[in-house]
């Protein structure tokens, strides 16, 4: 946003008792007025204890407002502003990478806290062009992404025309793009800590599972609460310590932007018109949907990424991208209509291990020649495939390189548990069919856009797999227990009903609300 924030000098013997000196900053009023009224009377619900306690804990820590001496970076003048005192969320953290998640399908109401109508359709004109669409929700921004991202955004920039530059800015190109990504592409984006080292995947297996059980006191939290609020366009935020590997990295997970939000009590709900009753009814809809689906997301990928005994086959896929930033801005284009699979080949690991370097051929669809060309890749293989399982992708051998110009091409490997839904994979994108849903864990993982050269796609990525042997009972108990506690039914086979990312998002609808547990009814939403 445009409020500008300021860390707080205390003076000796006034530090806030029982917390640290950077617990608290201050975010100016003069851009956070209309925030005012939530925090007040968020503090005063948390008082009386019961659900809204349970939430107070998931939101920021509000003690109030307060007149200071306020010191500019860039003017280096000194001003009284008053402040909004709120937890700082980088407390704790040496480097923090942050997720700002915007919640609903729709993020503005025309006439609601003061939204004009031509804001409001402007608004809707994003909501319907991103993954608010979609899932629900949207990626706004994310603090430290990987390079794998930055390097996707920066293709993206690169390929965009000199006409797309007369309508739009490399800034809302940035934006756009990764409003546009799916749930299951920003969270891999933001497990993304290879270039952490060794250790790298343990450390993202940890923050993973600690979030999805924040996420999960979140939306008790929320689905507890006794009645409908309208709180448009609000967020959630997911951070992660990234400045060094740890045995259990520091995460943190609290709602925000409250400045077209309503706080409503019981008597709050009874006292409004039916129509108003009405609209509540719809927005919180909209707002328990997009949290539970990002909860379910956050699910099915720790359950399939950091729950598997031991991985033993690799599918090598050859994606390409065709940028469509302007088509989708004004056509509302969609991201699958973009992307496409051009060739893919399968790598079986030996039970007893071992390291190097293999050429691997790539198989092309139905309607391509039968061999697209070759991936030279650097794979390791602990034995039994109980361990870290890496592999380096290096370079193309054979494909055509010329066809491929102005697109963005990746490689996604997919690590499979089972042997049998790889190969179904494989035999599925050579027949042109639908890909069967997979029995097994798997995990997919792209690497970041290719360097083409006059001969050949070069990469320098290195993706690693984890497989956890015995220690894979407790963390999938973890993850069972979290689902459990919604009242998610986890007997038989309940894998089943989290796909892994492999599956379009459509498909995937028909799973959601089982396992995310829309206790709408009991939230007051019929």
């Amino acid at each position: 946003g445009t409020a500008a924030f300021y860390a707080l000098l205390y003076r000796r013997g006034k530090q806030p008792e029982g917390l640290p000196r950077d617990f608290f900053i201050g975010k100016d009023v003069a851009h956070a007025s209309d925030e005012l009224d939530f925090y007040a009377r968020l503090r005063e619900a948390v008082k009386e204890g019961g659900s809204w306690a349970a939430f107070g804990c998931m939101a920021m820590a509000c003690p109030g407002i307060v007149r200071l001496e306020c010191l500019g970076a860039k003017s280096h003048l000194r001003t009284k502003r008053l402040l909004l005192l709120l937890e700082n969320l980088r407390h704790g953290f040496e480097r923090m990478r942050l997720l700002d998640v915007k919640l609903g399908a729709e993020t503005s109401v025309a006439g609601w806290k003061g939204k004009s109508r031509l804001n409001a359709w402007k608004n809707a004109c994003v909501d319907q062009r991103t993954n608010s669409a979609v899932e629900g929700f949207r990626l706004e921004g994310m603090e430290l992404p990987p390079q794998s991202l930055e390097k996707r955004i920066l293709e993206v920039l690169k390929a965009k025309s000199t006409a797309t530059a007369k309508y739009i800015s490399p800034k809302v190109i940035r934006r756009f793009t990764l409003q546009r990504l799916r749930a299951a592409d920003f969270l891999e984006s933001w497990l993304d800590v290879s270039d952490l080292g060794a250790g790298a995947e343990l450390h993202a297996q940890k923050a993973a599972l600690a979030t999805f059980k924040q996420t999960q006191l979140l939306l008790t939290a929320v689905l507890g609460l006794d009645v409908p609020q309208q709180w448009i366009g609000s967020s959630v935020a997911l951070a992660m310590e990234v400045g060094s590997c740890c045995l259990q990295p520091r995460v943190a997970v609290k709602v925000f932007d409250w400045g077209r939000a309503e706080l409503n009590t019981l008597d709050d709900f009874n006292s409004l018109a039916s129509e108003e009753k009405e609209s509540r009814r719809r927005y919180w809809k909209q707002y328990l949907q997009a949290l539970a689906r990002m909860h379910w997301e956050l699910g099915r990928l720790v359950a399939h990424r950091f729950c598997c005994p031991a991985w033993s086959v690799f599918v090598m896929e050859l994606r390409a991208v065709t940028p469509v930033v302007l088509r989708a801005a004004l056509l509302g284009e969609t991201l699958s209509a973009s992307q496409e699979v051009l060739g893919m080949g399968l790598f079986q690991m030996s039970p007893e291990g071992g390291h190097g370097e293999i050429s691997l051929p790539l198989l092309g669809a139905v309607r391509q020649e039968t061999l697209l060309g070759s991936l030279r890749l650097r794979i390791g293989i602990p034995v039994h495939g109980i361990g870290a399982c890496s592999v380096e992708v290096c370079e193309t051998f054979d494909v055509e390189v010329g066809d491929l110009f102005g697109c963005i091409v990746t490689v996604k490997v997919i690590a499979f548990e089972r042997p049998g839904d790889a190969r179904m994979h494989l035999e599925a994108f050579q027949s042109g069919c639908p890909a069967p849903l997979p029995r097994g864990h798997v995990c997919c993982r792209s690497t970041s856009p290719a360097t083409a050269t006059q001969s050949k796609l070069v990469w320098q990525d290195h993706l690693e797999f984890y497989g956890l042997g015995e220690a894979a009972q407790a963390a999938e108990a973890e993850v069972r227990g979290c689902l459990e506690s919604l009242g998610v039914d986890c007997t038989g086979d309940w894998l089943a009903s989290m796909p892994p990312s492999i599956s379009e998002p459509v498909a995937l609808m028909e799973h959601v609300p089982s396992t995310a547990c829309m206790r709408l009814s009991e939230s007051g939403v019929s």
